[in-house]
């Protein structure tokens, strides 16, 4: 067995100030508020989810919904690091929440970043030139055209502010993230599958600073 010793995190003690990266930004779109009230016990999540492969074209709302519920920012305080921290459905290290979301949406060439602190999503201009080899290796794993493609998008430099050896913290980070989504997703009736591929070597392409990597990738539909 090869197993790869992350370390143990502990909190550094002295702070490290953090600049966070500057995404190459463009159009808004805007995403509906929600949730719709789910008719389902949380006890009948857990016991019936199950990943799905097979993918219908999501609504803006369906989407809209999913990620106010799971993802969103419930409130956001400053802090001596950089950033706010901030509160959220999914349990993160510090309250740091260091995984970006990046959507690419069916019959749209475009990449997007969910801002949970507006929500709303914001172009990426440039990410379907770098995130095109990604795209073709994901459709070699599961077909999913008509799917939301999630790709999960770590700064670790973030986490690592406030962390000493805090690299396993960030794998935990998403981790939750992927379960709250995907619990979510089985909540509101959708679809969701992730896959094992990390994004690499296409997600820390997306910006010019090398404060980014890929550590996952989902698909998100309507059931087919």
């Amino acid at each position: 067995m090869t197993w790869i010793d992350l370390g143990s995190p502990v909190p550094r003690a002295c702070v490290v100030p953090y600049e966070l990266v500057r995404w190459p930004t463009g159009e808004i779109k805007r995403l509906p508020i929600g949730p719709t009230p789910q008719n389902h016990s949380y006890e009948q999540v857990l016991g019936s989810r199950q990943t799905q492969r097979d993918f219908r074209e999501l609504g803006d709302e369906q989407l809209g919904e999913l990620l106010w519920q799971a993802c969103r920012s419930r409130e956001s305080w400053p802090s001596p690091y950089g950033f706010d921290l901030e509160h959220r459905a999914t349990p993160s290290a510090g309250a740091i929440h260091p995984i970006h979301m990046v959507l690419h949406l069916p019959g749209d060439r475009r990449w997007w970043l969910y801002q949970p602190q507006g929500h709303y999503l914001v172009e990426i201009c440039g990410a379907a030139q770098l995130l095109e080899g990604l795209q073709l290796h994901s459709a070699e794993l599961l077909e999913g055209s008509q799917a939301v493609h999630i790709l999960f998008v770590a700064e670790p430099g973030k986490t690592l502010a406030k962390y000493q050896d805090g690299c396993s913290l960030i794998w935990r980070d998403a981790g939750a993230l992927l379960a709250i989504i995907a619990l979510t997703a089985h909540a509101h009736g959708l679809n969701f599958c992730p896959l094992g591929i990390t994004g690499e070597p296409w997600a820390s392409k997306l910006a010019d600073q090398g404060k980014l990597i890929g550590v996952g990738l989902g698909l998100l539909g309507a059931p087919a």
